[in-house]
């Protein structure tokens, strides 16, 4: 059986706070923490991009997705200058302030997207023209220059 919306989003959460806590606490690797990083900016483009404008559809979770985008806005730039970090072959002790404001938005946003957005992001369908939801996560590229809604700059 293939995973829900809800699932599959919470586990992404799960797993990127895990490769970015790993650099955090020592016991992770690079290629972990590039992992996460590149993940958590897909997964934001993923739901600013398809999930959010089918759920805000209704009216009722306008507040909750305002909150998430913003939030979003706030782990732009830690996620940014971690991608240009990894790009450069940084130490990973230049990661390590980038790599724990990460995880600190993410303890906080996680848990309250999960509640206030995941909770209900099966009964939406996604738009027929675009493919499965739980494939954008293999399919789909950001294009080029993307930020997400409040990204600063």
């Amino acid at each position: 059986m293939a995973a829900t919306h809800r699932e599959l989003l919470t586990g992404q959460h799960r797993s990127m706070e895990l490769g970015i806590a790993g650099l955090v606490d020592g016991s992770g690797s690079r290629e972990e923490l590039a992992d996460a990083v590149h993940l958590l900016r897909r997964h934001i483009y993923v739901e600013e991009a398809f999930l959010f404008p089918v759920i805000e559809t209704d009216g009722h979770r306008a507040m909750a997705l305002a909150q998430m985008r913003y939030e979003h806005g706030d782990m732009w730039p830690h996620i940014e200058f971690a991608i240009a970090l990894l790009a450069a072959h940084a130490d990973l002790d230049d990661l390590l302030p980038a790599s724990e404001a990460m995880l600190n938005l993410l303890h906080v946003h996680d848990r309250k997207e999960e509640e206030a957005i995941y909770s209900v992001a099966d009964r939406y369908p996604c738009d027929a023209t675009q493919p499965p939801f739980t494939e954008l996560f293999g399919t789909s590229d950001i294009p080029r220059g993307w930020k997400c809604r409040y990204a600063p700059g």
